[in-house]
């Protein structure tokens, strides 16, 4: 459903916005990505990750402590970014205040929402998922549909229904779980996710630089427009990059609940056998997009978008590389192995920064798709390695932490 969503909610921008102000909604949702990254690595992550490994009622006063810091994470976001936001309109027009200020929002109930879904997904009450899905984005896509057919969309009125959706998604918290944030509770949460959130935050941050950022950096060297046709292209590869995304909601669960019952072995294979099945199945989605991607393109965003085909069918397989980085980052995520994480990150970045102006300069939009696939392949590679360098160390951790009564688990201080 999200997949879909997004897919025609992109469609709808790119044809009523044109693809000068897409290239502008696409530099901010970089952005919002940017948020939404700090969010994962504070609150997020470190909940899916820490929270499986606990008793009922203290999973219970964990949660309640996180989502009282998810709030004031939030409120944090809306506010720095309507500051910055107000301070740049002075030195230069690209966004108009009204902009601004409704991105600033956009950005700040877009969290929350994220992390409700996430929540749902923790407590397996996968139909309130599903349902909190449904509003923020198929019903955004309907109000934006209305709004093009009426001539009215922009970007204003664009940044307005997705926060607009997201406030309504997040209603549903209080009403099904009566979730309240437990303000008293969130210097102990903050005392249990402290190292991992840490250690995520700077790891996150990089990444962000070598995937996103290489597109901010890409934006200044093709201009908006051709920045809006290389993003227009790169929904394509939406429903696969979210297919991917989704292990996100499962997988790092699934991993915690390995370490406790099998230890750093048993989830290492589980990873290989996801990342294995995740391939085999993204292969058999990449391969008719690709023969017919010309006239996908064409039928679907205009002639204009077609000349972006060959950065197209590379994202394609940019993302599938991302998603196999991403679940090893899930399995050192639950051995709270974070340098690990840091240091693939920072390869990644390093890779893909390193290159992006001699093959942006060189190669135009498919350079900067490359400059991204550079990246992602030497992290891929060091995750590897890494494993095979350090296991001997993770099974000696895991022999001294065992105790009669808690099956090999991980010990969480």
């Amino acid at each position: 459903m999200i997949s879909a969503s997004n897919f025609a909610t992109g469609i709808i921008l790119v044809r009523g916005l044109g693809l000068t102000d897409f290239g502008k909604y696409s530099i901010a949702y970089v952005l919002l990505l940017y948020a939404n990254s700090l969010q994962m690595s504070f609150v997020a992550s470190p909940m899916l990750s820490l929270a499986p490994l606990m008793e009922e009622e203290q999973r219970r006063h964990f949660v309640d402590g996180m989502l009282a810091i998810q709030l004031l994470a939030s409120v944090a976001l809306l506010t720095v970014f309507a500051l910055v936001g107000g301070v740049a309109r002075i030195f230069t027009p690209f966004f108009s205040l009204p902009v601004v200020f409704a991105f600033a929002c956009c950005v700040g109930t877009f969290q929350l929402q994220d992390w409700l879904r996430r929540y749902y997904f923790l407590y397996n009450k996968a139909r309130f998922a599903i349902v909190s899905d449904f509003i923020s984005y198929f019903v955004q896509l309907l109000m934006l549909f209305v709004l093009w057919r009426l001539h009215q969309l922009n970007l204003f009125r664009t940044f307005i229904v997705m926060c607009a959706t997201s406030v309504a998604a997040v209603t549903m918290g209080p009403i099904t779980d009566r979730l309240r944030p437990e303000i008293g509770r969130i210097r102990m949460t903050w005392a249990h996710c402290k190292a991992l959130s840490s250690g995520l935050a700077l790891s996150f941050q990089v990444r962000w630089l070598g995937s996103q950022g290489v597109f901010l950096i890409g934006t200044a060297i093709l201009g908006t427009t051709a920045a809006g046709g290389l993003r227009a292209s790169q929904y394509i590869a939406g429903p696969l990059y979210l297919f991917l995304l989704s292990s996100e909601n499962v997988v790092p669960i699934r991993i915690a609940e390995e370490l406790r019952k099998n230890g750093p072995v048993g989830a290492h294979a589980f990873t290989m056998r996801i990342i294995a099945i995740a391939v085999a199945a993204s292969v058999g989605i990449i391969a008719p997009i690709a023969f017919f991607g010309r006239s996908i393109l064409a039928f679907i965003y205009g002639p204009a978008v077609a000349v972006f085909y060959l950065p197209m069918v590379l994202t394609l397989v940019c993302t599938v590389l991302q998603g196999t980085t991403t679940m090893w980052f899930h399995l050192y995520r639950g051995m709270r192995d974070s340098r690990a994480i840091v240091m693939a990150t920072a390869i990644n970045a390093i890779g893909s920064v390193a290159t992006i102006y001699w093959f942006g300069h060189l190669w135009h939009a498919t350079g900067i798709v490359l400059a991204t696939m550079l990246g992602q392949i030497v992290t891929f590679a060091y995750c590897m390695l890494h494993w095979r360098a350090s296991r001997e160390k993770f099974l000696l951790h895991q022999e001294f932490s065992k105790s009669p009564g808690n099956n090999g688990a991980v010990v969480i201080p």
